[in-house]
């Protein structure tokens, strides 16, 4: 075509990006249309309307601006179209067909992209070649992708975001990018399953005390950094990639199914069905009617490895016959036939009893134990660590003594820390004057590439050092308060687990052990949690600890039985570190 008759055209200017995000399209939305709009000026092209753009995808018809595009076309507004490539157009054949048809006909008279211009009197073959190239593009895109998916689901890698808790590892090479656990979040999700499946809180309570303990979701560049919301909540209980599995689709049948995944687990399947249990279909929490069952969520099978669950059993003895029957479902003795609202003085029985699932071995051996045992079990265990209040009050005595010596030794680190903080603040204030000086205008005495370097170590050194003073002292008065604590725990929890409210029992029971019990045979084996491990070497080591006394004036006695003084490094160290589980084993 003749220069003079394009410049007589008018011209739409179309882009289109697609739905991805921006760092990955070969040019944005606004430099497509600044370098449409230069190559229009510097060719004379004359551009009608504003720029026609839109952030979609071209694989299927449908774009609405694109489809606008060709009706103004048709109704004669313009005559021909600028865009950077044809791809730009369509990436699929019903598209590009409307695109050639218009083009053979002469209604769309020139398309100008930035290599190329095509004209009605064109062999039809070059368009087709363009179109044709950019739909087996996304064919080829389409497929690689599937496969993709598959084989990264037969590895075990879920698709997709990872949920709370996890993120996705971004390190790792192309095609083996997994999920690794999120180490600000993850022990903080796994605690509010521990929290739920021990019976601490209602899901509402639960969100509550999410925000307390500071869990929020992923930053990204555009969103995050929030709260988790009550639905997110609700979501996160029900969602079984934390059991190690992840829904994935079936690519034979289509269907979607539960297969194993390979990242890191926070719960077990066994404790994940137990959630569910308490949670409606819906995901809404069931009534809690009946007997409120305080060891179950954190007991184990020791044979099958499966949850210990609870039921309540109800006889009743009828006071004619004698004959003793379940009562459920029940209206009358099934013996004598008498009603049982007749009866003037029944004899009702109630058991509690804890059982294997089962789930995971329906063939498990192990037999159901009665409340009352498991309660002597656990009461047995807590003998194991009890201390006698003289004994604690004699300890916490050696412990504010050993606090004393600790901080006379801080206060030589303390000054210490002062002095050189004072010196830092110094030669920084003699740097920042040096480089600032008038003398320094032309940065003959200290220069930029001099000064930024020697400014930031000694920014860098200020900062750990005010972090290090406000550290120390904090972590032996910490340590004291957790020591009485611990030592109140230890010489009260017995009490209170023999007088207290199953929910109070719920609690003890929980701050008994660091990880599950495990029940097998009629005993329970306890890792007892730190310090409790330690109070129980103690108890054992020193058995008047767990009796009261009245130590001399003159502090033999205190020497006689009480020689603990040698064992506070250990105190200490069990406080700081994570020494090894101490397992206690009760039988009935």
């Amino acid at each position: 075509m003749n220069p003079a008759l394009e410049r007589k055209l008018k011209y739409f200017l179309y882009c289109r990006k697609s739905t991805e995000d921006e760092d990955r399209q070969v040019l944005s939305l606004s430099s497509q249309i600044d370098e449409m709009k230069k190559m229009a000026h510097r060719l004379n092209l004359k551009i009608v309307g504003e720029p026609l753009y839109e952030s979609k995808s071209a694989k299927a018809p449908g774009r609405e601006v694109f489809n606008e595009l060709l009706t103004r076309i048709e109704k004669g507004e313009a005559q021909g179209i600028v865009c950077w490539k044809m791809d730009r157009l369509a990436r699929n054949p019903v598209d590009a067909g409307r695109i050639s048809w218009l083009l053979q006909r002469g209604i769309i008279k020139h398309i100008k992209t930035a290599d190329r211009d095509f004209y009605p009197e064109d062999n039809v073959i070059f368009a087709s070649i363009e179109f044709g190239q950019a739909n087996q593009f996304i064919r080829e895109l389409s497929t690689n992708v599937k496969r993709g998916l598959r084989a990264k689901t037969m590895q075990g890698w879920r698709n997709g975001v990872a949920p709370i808790g996890y993120l996705n590892n971004l390190q790792s090479i192309k095609g083996e990018k997994n999920i690794v656990p999120d180490p600000e979040r993850f022990d903080l999700v796994k605690r509010i399953f521990e929290s739920y499946i021990a019976g601490h809180y209602s899901v509402r309570q639960l969100h509550k005390q999410a925000k307390k303990w500071g869990l929020t979701t992923r930053q990204t560049k555009r969103q995050g950094g929030k709260p988790v919301s009550l639905a997110h909540i609700y979501r996160l209980l029900t969602e079984p990639f934390y059991t190690g599995h992840f829904h994935a689709r079936n690519h034979d049948t289509g269907e979607k199914e539960l297969v194993k995944g390979a990242h890191e687990p926070m719960i077990t399947m066994d404790q994940f069905e137990l959630m569910q249990g308490k949670l409606g279909r819906k995901g809404k929490p069931q009534s809690r009617e009946g007997h409120f069952f305080p060891f179950t969520g954190r007991t184990e099978c020791g044979e099958c490895g499966s949850m210990i669950t609870a039921e309540e059993k109800y006889q009743i003895i009828c006071d004619s016959c004698k004959h003793k029957f379940a009562s459920p479902k029940k209206d009358a003795c099934p013996k004598c036939k008498r009603k049982i609202a007749d009866m003037e003085n029944p004899t009702t029985l109630h058991y509690i009893y804890y059982h294997c699932t089962k789930r995971k071995n329906p063939e498990c051996s192990q037999k159901s134990v009665r409340v009352e045992d498991l309660e002597y079990l656990l009461d047995s265990a807590l003998t194991r660590f009890e201390l006698s209040s003289a004994f604690s009050q004699w300890a916490l005595e050696e412990l504010a003594k050993d606090n004393d010596d600790q901080i006379k030794g801080q206060r030589v680190e303390i000054d210490s820390q002062d002095k050189r903080y004072k010196d830092v603040v110094q030669r920084l204030q003699n740097l920042t004057r040096l480089y600032t000086s008038s003398e320094n205008a032309d940065q003959s005495l200290l220069s930029i590439e001099e000064y930024s370097p020697q400014r930031r170590a000694l920014m860098e050194e200020k900062h750990s050092l005010e972090s290090a003073r406000q550290n120390t002292g904090r972590k032996i008065d910490e340590w004291v308060d957790w020591a009485e604590n611990s030592f109140s725990f230890a010489a009260a929890a017995r009490l209170w687990f023999e007088t207290g409210t199953p929910e109070q029992k719920r609690d003890i029971f929980a701050s008994l052990s660091r990880s599950n019990l495990i029940l097998k045979d009629k005993e329970l084996s306890i890792s007892l949690r730190n310090p409790l491990d330690l109070y129980a070497a103690i108890a054992m080591k020193y058995p008047n600890t767990t009796k009261a006394f009245e130590p001399k004036n003159d502090g033999s006695t205190k020497e006689e039985y009480l020689p603990f003084a040698v064992d506070i490094p250990s105190l200490r160290r069990g406080r700081d570190s994570n020494p090894r589980s101490s397992f206690t084993r009760m039988t009935r």
